[in-house]
């Protein structure tokens, strides 16, 4: 049983696959023509999807009403980057760090936070929170030992590890109230029968055929230079 709209994307999704590899191909091709003294003035071929018909059998399994439109809250970036900054401390089991030190680790927490607010949606919370732990554990993790020699201490491997895995699950464990969700409308959502067993299972007048007709646009990067004599990138229809 697969969403229809998730189903019919994954198809999508397969087809606009495909042209890269065909791409790919493509520049395999180029490549060894550019080597070869006659093949290199020939033109190197290069396939496009022009249209794509298809039709596809699914019976309709049931239908699931599901909140959609849901939006995340903007992020208190104050207390997000304060409760990150004191769960360092924690794992690391010090007071306070060295002045520059500090300094830099609160402005490399400030930049993942902006990066998170770029990156992160309602459907991956956990998985965005989980990236932006790991990675501020990476920086510390790198800063520890210079940390502990600023303490007349030492740290051994196994300690390393234990930071580790402690700052991580408390950041996650910590934060993830930090990250507010605002509700919106609810919507019918199809679950459908898509496997070719299971529908030769179903009577024929149970049987819907979805047709879809998919044409191709390319993108390509197209550079250009802005008002201040900047040389920016743009992605751009063909």
């Amino acid at each position: 049983m697969a969403d229809l709209s998730e189903f019919l994307g994954s198809l999508v999704s397969s087809i606009s696959e495909s042209r890269v590899n065909s791409d790919l191909q493509s520049i395999r091709i180029a490549q060894q023509y550019a080597k070869d003294n006659l093949l290199q003035h020939f033109a190197v071929p290069r396939m496009r999807i022009e249209n794509v018909e298809l039709t596809i059998p699914i019976a309709i399994d049931e239908f699931e009403t599901k909140n959609v439109n849901s939006t995340l809250e903007p992020i208190n970036n104050a207390t997000f980057s304060s409760i990150t900054y004191q769960q360092i401390l924690k794992s690391i089991l010090v007071d306070k760090l060295p002045s520059d030190i500090s300094k830099e680790l609160k402005s490399k927490i400030s930049d993942y936070i902006k990066l998170l607010e770029a990156q992160i949606n309602v459907n991956q919370i956990e998985n965005s929170l989980m990236n932006y732990s790991k990675s501020i554990t990476e920086i510390v993790i790198s800063k520890v030992a210079e940390i502990y020699r600023s303490q007349n201490k030492k740290i051994n491997k196994d300690q390393v590890n234990l930071i580790k895995n402690d700052l991580e699950k408390n950041l996650q464990e910590n934060l993830k109230n930090e990250i507010k969700t605002k509700s919106g409308s609810t919507s019918n959502f199809a679950n459908v029968i898509v496997e070719s067993s299971k529908l030769r299972e179903i009577k024929s007048d149970n049987i819907i055929m979805v047709k879809m007709n998919i044409s191709e646009q390319g993108m390509e990067w197209i550079k250009m230079e802005n008002d201040n004599g900047e040389v920016i990138s743009k992605l751009m229809p063909e």
